[in-house]
């Protein structure tokens, strides 16, 4: 069964970028005003049954104002770290669309190998993180059309910088040693964004599985099911927007993001995805540029490896960390 393109086109996808002339501009911009906002960040020690790792709820201000992110901060105990030039290897994890960090059960079997752990909420979903900002255009119904019409604007603005910021937080504790970035569908994406955007924060590594939010296009001409959905209920209503909505998404799609990743990456793809088509994670990883692994799994959908590509990924970070 096919639901895209063979694999042997898959492989040799490689469309043109689309980002806007001032696609460069208007990051380094949105950086240095994320760099020059205060963390102000809140830790404190939560009540969970190891004995082998300490758990911690933290709170940040996330990007513009009003917005305190919340997550779970795990650190393994000191007999049971693992340890780079006397430093911790820290994992930094989205989630999926919708989704939440969960109870911190879900990040326990990286923290149990030793490693730190950092999972965040995306503003605005389904965990303890709000979204409180105001946007000027855009659906009522889910995040996708929030503030389409304007990149300033636009929610994944402030949804990636707040995950720009997860890094920041680990980078500033004394134990955080090499950064890898995780996260599967929405977290996918977001990992490829943080990893393009934070390329002077010591990223060590990225691995996005079956990854969201990348070539929109394509993805809207594909998909299936999920929340692409959601920009074609936004355009049934507003179809004079829909050029206007594809420039605003082309500052956020993981296609125009990737020949800036700069790290190790290892990206996963579902060759029966029809949530996130293959072509879209396939036109990703062809432009990288950077050390990079692709894993592919031809009968699996929108899970991509589930547990067989999570010992992949704990293969590959132990080998970046044996260099």
């Amino acid at each position: 069964m096919i639901v895209d393109m063979p694999l042997a086109e898959l492989e040799q996808y490689h469309p043109a970028l689309n980002a806007e002339s001032d696609f460069d501009a208007f990051w380094a911009r949105t950086v240095r005003e994320s760099d020059g906002q205060p963390l102000n960040a809140s830790v404190e020690e939560y009540p969970f049954p190891s004995d082998r790792v300490t758990v911690y709820r933290v709170r940040y201000d996330g990007f513009g104002q009003n917005t305190r992110v919340a997550g779970w901060y795990l650190v393994p105990q000191k007999p049971y770290r693992l340890e780079v030039d006397g430093k911790t290897p820290t994992l930094v994890q989205y989630h999926g669309y919708s989704d939440s960090k969960g109870l911190p059960v879900r990040q326990m079997n990286w923290a149990l190998q030793g490693y730190c752990v950092f999972a965040v909420d995306t503003r605005g979903q389904n965990g303890e993180t709000p979204d409180n900002n105001t946007y000027s255009s855009g659906s009522i119904l889910g995040c996708m059309s929030k503030g389409i019409l304007d990149p300033e604007n636009y929610y994944y603005r402030y949804a990636y910088m707040d995950c720009v910021r997860a890094v920041d937080f680990v980078r500033s504790r004394e134990e955080t040693g090499p950064i890898i970035l995780t996260g599967g569908s929405q977290g996918g994406g977001l990992t490829i964004a943080v990893a393009a955007l934070s390329t002077d924060k010591g990223i060590a590594a990225a691995m996005p599985d079956v990854p969201y939010l990348c070539h929109f296009r394509r993805a809207i001409e594909m998909f299936g099911d999920g929340p692409y959905r959601e920009l074609v209920d936004f355009w049934k209503k507003h179809p004079y927007d829909v050029e206007q909505s594809y420039r605003t998404l082309s500052y956020f799609d993981g296609l125009n993001l990737a020949p800036r990743i700069t790290c190790p990456t290892l990206l996963s793809v579902g060759l029966l995805d029809t949530i996130c088509p293959p072509s879209t994670g396939f036109a990703v990883y062809n432009h990288l540029t950077c050390p990079k692994t692709l894993k592919v799994y031809p009968y699996n959908g929108h899970e991509g490896g589930s547990e067989f590509h999570e010992i992949e990924k704990w293969s590959f970070a132990r080998s970046l960390l044996a260099r």
